[in-house]
């Protein structure tokens, strides 16, 4: 019985190595997603210190300077929330179009398996059709020469 090649391996290791970095790069993003979200919730539970502070500092007797101070902290924080927001989304969609990256490419690898299966399998018919033809053809040679 011949060994057995498949034709396509080269293309099938490709595709299994496309397979891996794609998962890799949605590790990755999933890693990014993560944290981006940490820093957005730091950054809401600074402001919400800053707040709590503010409000404690009025009840006390603050400056007019010191609440000018505190509302400019307030609204830099107000606008680091927003673009945080802006990056966590951004992560989000990056992650998403990662996982229809990683479903494609193990679809194109099971694809590629599939393909050598049935290769392999015509591949053992053959054989199986070689063997019969010779085994038909030495019953048929000792046959006749009797």
């Amino acid at each position: 019985m011949a060994g057995y090649k498949f034709k396509l391996q080269n293309i099938l290791k490709l595709k299994e190595s496309m397979e891996k970095d794609k998962k890799n790069e949605f590790g990755a993003a999933i890693q990014r997603l993560e944290n981006e979200k940490l820093k957005l919730e730091n950054l809401n539970a600074e402001m919400i210190n800053m707040c709590n502070e503010v409000e404690r500092a009025a009840a006390e007797g603050i400056s007019i300077q010191e609440l000018v101070k505190q509302q400019q902290y307030k609204e830099y924080y107000k606008h680091s929330i927003s673009n945080q927001k802006v990056r966590t989304n951004m992560a989000e969609e990056h992650l998403e179009n990662c996982r229809q990256e990683l479903v494609e490419a193990v679809q194109d690898r099971k694809i590629m398996e599939r393909l050598k299966e049935i290769d392999y399998c015509k591949h053992l018919y053959t054989e199986q059709k070689n063997e019969e033809k010779l085994v038909d053809d030495l019953v048929s040679f000792k046959q006749s020469n009797k």
